[in-house]
């Protein structure tokens, strides 16, 4: 007997010290979240399998609202929509599953079970951002940015913003910079060179780099500021599909 109990804490200590402390705090949510819903059901088994099924709503959350934040202006706010009212949705899964398994739909404990939706999204919303807030990820593989670029155009010296520059697109020879404004400037840069000077810009076609803060992802395609649609390559595509969803 000793021996299958060995394997899995082997397993655990063997992995990364970071995602032991993911594990750590998803742990100790379920044994939080099942102290707050233990009065809602008769013994502590159907609140500790209510803690438990309640990580799935939040992880929901959590993954939705960083995969919402990805895209912008009145299409952010909808997506957000949609993740609290499916992890609430799920949530309530959860809760009925465990209503029934334990209390066999018992009449007498119908109240106490249904837990107020605002209670839920406040639970489930607290744990979410303590995660954003523990396991926040900074990109140490570069180092900041500097605040302008300087290159030239038509044999004159440009500096720009990084927050300026929309997306780059090779023309051959040249290099053409697209501006938010609707500016563009040619340059002799090559584009391999502009994504070396730029780390935090994307590389999502031979021809295209783009800034990333200005992109809305649609599957085979970016819009870029609601004005450019800018092709995703097959070269580019996991990467892309990565960085925006996050898988």
């Amino acid at each position: 007997m000793a021996k299958p109990l060995l394997y899995p804490i082997l397993l655990f200590l063997a992995m990364s010290k970071s995602i032991r402390l993911e594990i750590g705090f998803w742990l100790v949510t379920a044994f939080l979240m099942a102290l707050i819903v233990r009065d809602a059901f008769s013994d502590s088994s159907g609140s500790w399998l209510a803690g438990c099924l309640l990580l799935l709503p939040t992880l929901l959350l959590q993954k939705g609202i960083s995969w919402a934040l990805q895209f912008v202006h009145w299409k952010r706010y909808n997506r957000l929509i949609l993740e609290g009212v499916s992890s609430l949705y799920l949530a309530y899964l959860a809760i009925t599953f465990v209503y029934w398994y334990f209390l066999g739909f018992n009449s007498n404990f119908f109240e106490k079970s249904i837990i107020n939706p605002i209670l839920l999204w406040v639970i489930m919303g607290f744990f979410a951002g303590l995660y954003f807030f523990l396991f926040r990820k900074k990109n140490s593989t570069h180092p900041s940015p500097p605040e302008t670029i300087s290159f030239y155009s038509n044999r004159k010296l440009i500096s720009l913003r990084q927050d300026e520059i929309l997306f780059i697109e090779s023309l051959g020879e040249y290099t053409s910079i697209q501006l938010v404004n609707g500016q563009s400037l040619k340059n002799g840069v090559k584009i391999s060179e502009w994504a070396q000077r730029l780390p935090q810009f994307l590389r999502v076609h031979r021809a295209f780099l783009i800034n990333p803060d200005f992109a809305i992802y649609k599957g085979q395609e970016l819009e870029m500021n609601v004005k450019e649609t800018i092709p995703i390559s097959r070269t580019y595509k996991e990467q892309t599909k990565a960085y925006f969803l996050g898988k």
